[in-house]
């Protein structure tokens, strides 16, 4: 991939709010009037307390859990391929519509694998579709070695995003 493709990605160190930074910065675009679609994730809890992931659909709110409940006791991954391939049905119809903005929630353990919702990120940005991810630094060496260093890497600060989107909406939105 080219490093000059309009990707942004958040790079953070594990944990902090980059998720809620993400969704808060993509909901603001799409009150500005950006065509903005993708999934970001939030989190709930199982009954036993334990967390569930789920992603949301920008656009129409939909919800998916993407996480299985393996019971407190478990240190297996809960991460749950069916409802991860469901979302990426988002990411397909996003991607046909040549969105403004493709949000993309994280690109993480799966992803680092080429597995997840890489496929579509990867597609998106081959389409000259801008993307916008989260990345922690534990998954940055696989990052640039599937994408080739591509894209730039932005402070998770609100301010940040909006000097990168500046650049592309320039770019990209004539």
């Amino acid at each position: 991939m080219s490093p000059d493709l309009p990707i942004g990605v958040i790079l953070h160190e594990r944990g902090g709010a980059t998720e809620e930074l993400l969704a808060d910065f993509a909901r603001s675009l799409r009150r500005d009037g950006v065509d903005v679609g993708g999934l970001i994730q939030c989190g709930g809890h199982w009954p036993n307390g334990r967390e569930r992931m789920e992603l949301v659909d920008l656009r129409e709110g939909t919800m998916w859990v993407i996480s299985q409940d393996l019971g407190s006791g478990s240190a297996s991954c809960r991460l749950d391929p069916v409802g991860l391939a469901a979302a990426s049905a988002v990411l397909r119809r996003e991607i046909a519509a040549q969105v403004a903005l493709l949000v993309v929630n994280k690109f993480a353990g799966s992803e680092a694998e080429g597995e997840g919702l890489a496929p579509e990120m990867f597609e998106a940005a081959s389409l000259g579709i801008p993307l916008l991810t989260a990345l922690s630094q534990r998954y940055k060496p696989r990052w640039d070695a599937l994408t080739g260093g591509a894209g730039r890497m932005l402070e998770p600060t609100e301010q940040a995003l909006r000097g990168w989107w500046a650049e592309i909406a320039e770019r990209t939105l004539r």
